[in-house]
């Protein structure tokens, strides 16, 4: 009469095969996942900043645009009372070069020119984040090496 369950040697030979996938497809997940938190993190900081941008022009209240490395955030916040309007988290594959950036936006919603160069160790190359004269809209692109 033939069993109605799996051997011992069949049981154990699945679990491993299981085991192998999963451990195969979380590994190759991770830096999909860190791309994909870059790849967001852009748009999110340009909304972010055109908001400030809207904000500065509407109440005519001057703000700051920071980046701060050290704790993994970028904040808009008022130039006077220092008071945080908006935070924006930065991936933790993405490393800011030099220092931390800090530049007002001013009343009338306009911003100085610069650049930002930003190291993503998810993909291993260099980015630059260059910020037009006027401050309306930023690039971003992969530095050629």
């Amino acid at each position: 009469m033939p069993s109605k369950g799996f051997t011992l040697v069949e049981t154990l030979l699945v679990l491993v095969i299981v085991t192998g996938l999963t451990t195969l497809v979380s590994f190759q997940g991770t830096p999909h996942r860190a791309l994909m938190a870059e790849r967001a993190f852009w748009p999110a900081w340009q909304r972010m900043w055109t908001a400030g941008r809207q904000q500065a022009r509407q109440q005519r209240t001057p703000l700051l645009a920071e980046v701060q490395s050290q704790r993994g955030q970028v904040v808009l916040m008022t130039a006077q009372s220092q008071q945080i309007i908006g935070r924006l988290r930065i991936p933790p594959t993405l490393h800011l070069q030099g220092d931390s950036g800090r530049w007002p936006i001013y009343l009338s919603g306009a911003a100085k020119a610069q650049t930002l160069k930003w190291y993503s160790s998810a993909n291993q190359r260099y980015l630059k984040q260059t910020f037009q004269l006027g401050g309306a809209i930023f690039y971003v692109e992969t530095e050629q090496p």
